[in-house]
């Protein structure tokens, strides 16, 4: 069974997605302001961010679900699951293009860097280390 955001069929769809794109660069910067503030690492949000995500899936089910169950909960978790892992397959599909893109951002940094030591006085050393 594919789920309505997998293949848009109309307007309702488009819009959904753009809302989507919009919520989560949001939601995705906040928390990259949080993670610079408190100094914590990418690999520690996104063990945060999931068990958030876990979380509120629970409480979405009890909510919105008129006679939420034991068994129901763990149906829809099940689903969570296969959710998950769509989306990690998904993100494996394009793991040599966000590796690619990772580098050159890396590489840019890396240069704008350079460039800023030049202007302080720093990195005038020749290759071999002296200054110049």
């Amino acid at each position: 069974m594919a789920d309505s955001y997998d293949e848009p069929e109309n307007d309702a769809d488009d819009g959904y997605d753009a809302a989507f794109d919009q919520h989560r660069a949001a939601l995705y910067d906040m928390l990259m302001e949080y993670a610079d503030e408190h100094d914590l690492s990418d690999s520690f949000m996104a063990v945060l961010a999931s068990d958030i995500g876990l979380s509120l899936r629970m409480v979405a089910y009890a909510s919105e679900t008129e006679k939420p169950s034991v068994g129901g909960l763990r149906l829809d978790l099940d689903r969570y699951a296969r959710e998950l892992g769509d989306s990690v397959r998904d993100a494996k599909k394009y793991a040599a293009e966000f590796i690619a893109e990772a580098k050159a951002a890396q590489e840019a940094e890396g240069e704008e860097d350079d460039e800023e030591g030049e202007e302080d006085g720093e990195g005038a050393d020749d290759k071999a280390g002296r200054p110049s």
